[in-house]
């Protein structure tokens, strides 16, 4: 392991809070609310922002010609002049635009006129978990099983394509209304295994230090989606426990609490969690990658609900 990563968190990382209360006169003033109404007036009319991020701002908007609602995410202002944040926010867009997942909020387009720098993503009419858990503080444990297993799935999509997440957090997490679906979005700092070559800036810990895998945490270059459900069993414990796994002052007590000291079992936290659910979340947190799951499907399958035994009768008429 390197020592003394250099971390990037609210810089880059981003999230999509959905949905906050929005007030059109204040959202007019917004420069990127304006530039959408500018140059994609035609296609789009914009109905209120949805939240602000490190690198953007999302905006409810109508799909004029297909009747829909749709969010569109913008480069803010102040980072278009800045060809490094341009080209993140490109790959961004290309890496979940090559995703499909149920679980993953899909890319609709990705576009560039002038200054404006935009996705347009599914809506997804809901909350975000990070909400969710400012409000209920904890949640029951077969609902957090249930969003596990959705994640877990997701994850193994995505690690597939060789796509790994690096910022899986409960903001990141979008619940949509009606289903209770879990759905996995922003991949503004995520790796592309299979094409991105080692950069100067890949020893950086990308990321959120309460969520980072130990290998993340200490700035290693060879990452893959076990760090990832590392991050995944940080959310689990969360949820369930109504606590992060490990606190500190600073990124570098975080990051060296990743790295040297084991979370708690889960069940110490919350006795009351099935064995199944606390085991899974346990296993996600082991230090050494190889200890964890080795795929999201694989945790997913331990996370399924057992199946109704079927009993068929033979005998005599």
């Amino acid at each position: 392991m390197t020592a003394a990563p250099t971390y990037f968190v609210d810089r880059y990382a981003d999230t999509l809070e959905l949905p906050t209360s929005g007030n059109l006169a204040e959202t007019s003033l917004a420069w990127e609310h304006d530039q959408i109404v500018l140059h994609l007036g035609g296609q789009f009319q914009v109905v209120r922002e949805l939240g602000r991020g490190g690198m953007g701002v999302v905006f409810l908007a109508r799909d004029i010609a297909l009747h829909r609602l749709v969010a569109i995410k913008v480069l803010r202002a102040e980072f278009t002049g800045n060809t490094e944040h341009r080209e993140r926010f490109r790959r961004e867009a290309r890496m979940t635009a090559r995703l499909s997942h149920p679980n993953i909020v899909p890319v609709h387009s990705f576009g560039e006129i002038g200054d404006l720098v935009y996705i347009v993503m599914k809506y997804v009419h809901g909350e975000s978990l990070a909400e969710r858990l400012r409000r209920e503080k904890l949640l029951p444990a077969a609902e957090a099983q249930r969003i596990l297993r959705d994640l877990a799935l997701a994850l193994d999509s995505a690690h597939r394509d060789g796509v790994i997440h690096r910022d899986l957090k409960a903001e990141n997490i979008l619940i949509e209304r009606g289903t209770g679906r879990a759905m996995l979005t922003d991949f503004g700092v995520a790796l592309l295994r299979s094409l991105d070559p080692v950069r100067a800036d890949a020893a950086h810990a990308f990321g959120t230090p309460h969520y980072m895998s130990p290998e993340q945490a200490a700035g290693e270059l060879d990452l893959d989606g076990r760090s990832d459900l590392y991050s995944l069993g940080v959310l689990g414990f969360y949820m369930i426990s109504g606590t992060l796994p490990f606190h500190g002052e600073s990124f570098e007590m975080l990051a060296a609490r990743h790295i040297a000291e084991s979370a708690l079992p889960l069940a110490t936290v919350s006795p009351s969690t099935p064995t199944t659910v606390a085991s899974a979340v346990d296993r996600c947190l082991a230090k050494h990658r190889d200890e964890r799951w080795r795929t999201g499907r694989e945790m997913a399958d331990a996370l399924a609900a057992p199946r109704r035994r079927r009993w068929r009768w033979f005998g005599r008429i």
